[in-house]
């Protein structure tokens, strides 16, 4: 009995090093393909990025209707080439609106996330920016708006 409590430990002791050790399979450009939103770091550019099964798209940013910086409209990208090493995301962008400024965007994948850097590549400015696929934010923003519904027609 002692010896079999011994080997169990052991196995499980060698599967939980296995698990811990074996690093997590990068996505495949496929899985990354789709549309992702949210905003920059100081919540002042909200962020539009459509990334498409060729490894082209779009992107495009706007300041809320409440910011003075609205004013100036959206600016908009075509993404001319996106590639994905790994966990990390790189872009080549080109301006397609008269108001979009020449910009980079960098980053890596999350579990469910971009977490990406975008800036100025004449200004030199940067943004953390963190966005999420639009579908899981709609699903999970209706099922909560439902909720909350259901609970005040009670």
């Amino acid at each position: 009995m002692r010896r079999l409590l011994w080997t169990t430990a052991l196995l499980l002791a060698a599967g939980l090093v296995a698990h811990v050790t074996t690093k997590a399979r990068p996505p495949k450009p496929e899985q990354l393909a789709g549309v992702w939103i949210g905003f920059d770091e100081d919540d002042l550019t909200f962020m539009r990025l459509d990334l498409r099964s060729d490894f082209t798209g779009y992107c495009a940013r706007v300041s809320p209707t409440n910011i003075s910086l609205h004013e100036y409209g959206v600016a908009a990208y075509r993404v001319a080439k996106w590639s994905l090493d790994e966990w990390k995301l790189s872009t080549t962008l080109t301006p397609v609106t008269t108001n979009a400024e020449p910009i980079f965007l960098r980053g890596r994948l999350s579990v469910s996330s971009l977490r990406l850097e975008v800036g100025g590549t004449k200004l030199k400015w940067s943004r953390d920016v963190i966005l999420y696929r639009e579908s899981l934010l709609d699903g999970a923003n209706a099922e909560t708006r439902d909720k909350i519904m259901e609970l005040e027609a009670r």
